[in-house]
């Protein structure tokens, strides 16, 4: 099945197509698993203060992703303890200018960090099941500690980790005021969902018939959810992010 019409904008009229990560990692889980990133960049959309919004942009050969959080009940309670459950988002477009954040007049995004891979460079799979189980672990959303600035950069960490032969140019800090404090994560949280990673995409490396596979992923993506459920639950929604 090609993967244009199964994940991308199926009619000249449509713009995007969005989904929750979970479901774009089924979706890529059963139509290409094997689809190469050619690139991952952590980009911003400025604001008078300074970052008002950031977001990850994903390339393939055929489509661009962009994968993001916002709170699901439009910004209130967010300063509370529990912010309520983020949505998170997995956004495809045949290109980046098609997306709302660079159709906005006078607000372009701007690149802030970019990874960049060759060989061998990592399957929008492996990125699928990073961004799934970092939404499935942190799911929270709260102003300080789980807002879109935490979940772009520790994915984003997480990939250059679970692949470092990428080349990293840019940062990812603050430079100024109470904003230093945001997107903050312990490098154990990073490791957490490589090591989950590890675990959940190593079948694919594993010769086995395409029944065989398929019926693996199954259990061992439940089996991983299921921890990864756990997980979320012992650690509640956590404000302490220092080491």
């Amino acid at each position: 099945m090609d993967m244009v019409h199964t994940l991308g904008p199926q009619h000249e009229y449509e713009t995007h197509r969005q989904y929750s990560v979970r479901d774009f990692l089924h979706i890529v889980r059963t139509t290409q698993p094997a689809a190469k990133i050619i690139a991952c960049d952590l980009y911003y959309v400025p604001s008078r203060s300074s970052c008002y919004h950031e977001f990850l942009l994903v390339h393939t050969e055929e489509l661009v992703f962009v994968i993001d959080r916002v709170p699901t009940n439009n910004g209130a309670r967010v300063v509370s303890f529990n912010g309520g459950v983020a949505r998170d988002t997995v956004t495809v477009v045949r290109a980046r200018e098609h997306h709302e954040y660079w159709r906005s007049a006078g607000r372009d995004p701007v690149c802030k960090t970019m990874l960049r891979w060759q060989q061998p460079a990592p399957r929008l799979f492996d990125l699928a099941f990073i961004a799934s189980v970092a939404s499935t672990i942190f799911k929270h959303y709260n102003l300080y500690v789980r807002q879109c600035y935490f979940y772009a950069r520790i994915t984003l960490d997480a990939m250059a980790r679970a692949f470092p032969s990428c080349l990293r140019q840019g940062n990812m800090s603050f430079s100024r005021g109470w904003f230093a404090m945001l997107g903050s994560y312990k490098p154990s949280q990073v490791q957490l969902l490589v090591d989950l990673h590890a675990v959940g995409c190593w079948q694919e490396v594993v010769p086995a018939t395409e029944t065989e596979r398929h019926a693996s992923h199954l259990v061992t993506l439940g089996i991983l959810y299921a921890l990864a459920m756990s997980i979320s639950r012992s650690l509640g929604p956590e404000v302490n992010t220092t080491n």
